[in-house]
């Protein structure tokens, strides 16, 4: 017979007959094999309460940008679509700014009082209006977020803001009237702030109905008696506990568990994305963006779109590293009469550049990062939307001829073995060494790295 007649059944048989006479050589016969792609089986209610205090925070949904581009089905094959790239924002606000925190911008084209081109490739472009920004955030007190705007000024987004209680219920709508009567004919006419509303640089993840708050002019009295113990030293509340100490003769301590606490719980309320601190309070490891280089100056440092700065350590004025409570003495602001505090040390800050400077413990941030950090990302894709933002093109001078540009002339594309020179004649690329008699800037602590850098050596 052969196995083709063999029925279907009696082969089905012998298999398992086959193999069950085996004897099993399988190390895994007694053991429950558990699929690593397997989906885990959902926590039990009681597992979900103890985490966390009742679970972990609900995530915050984030309107993020979208990197958009005008290829592929539904736009048209086209050489001035066919490289762009732009970052979308779904959060930024579609209409026109505050007119009356905004100037017109007078442009000359990059020409100077005769006339003459001094400034080359700049002119045309669309019209604008400056954004009047509030980079000194004097104001106190809780401030909404209205909504966050496009500025086409800058790189990074801003945020209308609003200060609570200034202007009653008051619309947007109604601000620009409101303003301009308020403000008509007076000098608060160019200020940044009218009537409670200002601009600021939006830090990354601010949104509409947020509020930011400023302690440029000092913390709150009721905020420091909640949190800070060291107020309660010198207080005769009898509700406030006072620290005792062994010996009257002696200062109080200032850094002791129960103000390191304290501190903390301070830092908890502050450190919001927005809020403007000095940086004695701010911990080591925050990142900041708005730096003031002087106690009452405006900011300056960290302005651009995705930019930060890093706050490395606190130093007192022997250069010793401090940390816990004894970051509140140490001074460089000013004292209710307005009269100078003297500093007792300052504050490393780490710029993006890698350069570590110190700066008075006076001096304000605000925390967070700048927005639109996918600026760079962009693609401007053709020649027009360059002539759109005011740039015009740049000539190479080999390209010229000889009387227009040293480079020009010639046959080729060389510049005829000459040393580089600008178009007006001028050595270019010689450099000029820092005087050995010249300390430099004394407020850098590490200058920037320059150049290639290599690993460093153990």
């Amino acid at each position: 017979m052969s196995m083709s007649t063999v029925p279907r059944s009696a082969l089905t048989t012998a298999r398992s007959v086959f193999r069950t006479c085996l004897p099993s050589t399988s190390r895994f016969q007694n053991v429950a094999v558990v699929r690593g792609y397997a989906t885990p089986s959902e926590a039990r209610p009681e597992d979900k309460q103890e985490m966390m205090f009742g679970g972990p925070p609900p995530v915050r949904k984030d309107d993020g940008s979208v990197l958009k581009k005008y290829t592929g089905k539904g736009f048209p094959f086209i050489p001035s679509l066919r490289h762009v790239v732009y970052p979308y924002h779904p959060h930024l606000h579609q209409g026109g700014p505050l007119r009356e925190l905004t100037a017109p911008l007078r442009r000359k084209g990059g020409r100077n009082n005769t006339g003459r081109i001094v400034n080359r490739h700049i002119g045309g472009g669309h019209k604008r209006r400056l954004r009047s920004i509030d980079f000194h955030r004097v104001e106190s007190g809780e401030h909404d977020v209205i909504r966050i705007e496009y500025d086409p000024g800058r790189s990074a987004h801003i945020a209308l803001i609003k200060k609570r209680g200034s202007t009653g219920s008051i619309s947007v709508e109604d601000a620009d009237e409101g303003l301009l009567v308020e403000n008509k004919g007076t000098k608060k006419s160019m200020e940044a702030v009218k009537g409670g509303w200002s601009y600021i640089v939006a830090p990354q993840g601010l949104r509409a109905g947020d509020v930011v708050v400023s302690y440029r002019g000092g913390i709150p009295e009721s905020v420091i008696r909640e949190f800070d113990q060291t107020a309660a030293i010198s207080s005769n509340d009898s509700s406030v506990p006072v620290i005792s100490t062994p010996r009257s003769d002696k200062p109080p301590a200032t850094d002791t568990p129960e103000m390191r606490r304290a501190l903390g719980l301070l830092r908890t309320v502050t450190l919001k994305p927005g809020n403007v601190l000095p940086l004695y309070l701010l911990p080591p490891g925050t990142q900041v963006h708005n730096l003031s280089l002087t106690v009452d100056g405006k900011m300056q440092l960290c302005r651009s779109a995705g930019t930060f700065a890093q706050v490395v350590s606190h130093q007192s004025a022997d250069g010793r590293a401090i940390g816990g409570s004894d970051v509140l003495t140490m001074g460089g602001g000013f004292d209710e009469e307005g009269d100078r505090v003297p500093k007792k040390g300052y504050v490393l800050i780490k710029l993006q550049s890698g350069e570590v400077r110190k700066l008075d413990p006076g001096c304000v941030a605000t925390v967070g990062v700048v927005s639109n950090k996918e600026h760079q990302s962009r693609v401007l894709g053709k020649a027009g939307r360059s002539r759109w933002l005011g740039r015009r093109p740049h000539v190479r001078g080999v390209a010229m001829n000889a009387v227009d540009h040293p480079h020009g002339g010639g046959r080729g594309k060389g510049k005829g073995n000459k040393h580089p020179r600008s178009i007006y004649g001028l050595l270019q690329h010689v450099r000029t060494r820092r005087p050995k008699d010249k300390d430099g800037n004394k407020a850098v602590v590490t200058e920037r790295p320059r150049g290639k850098q290599t690993a460093a050596k153990h």
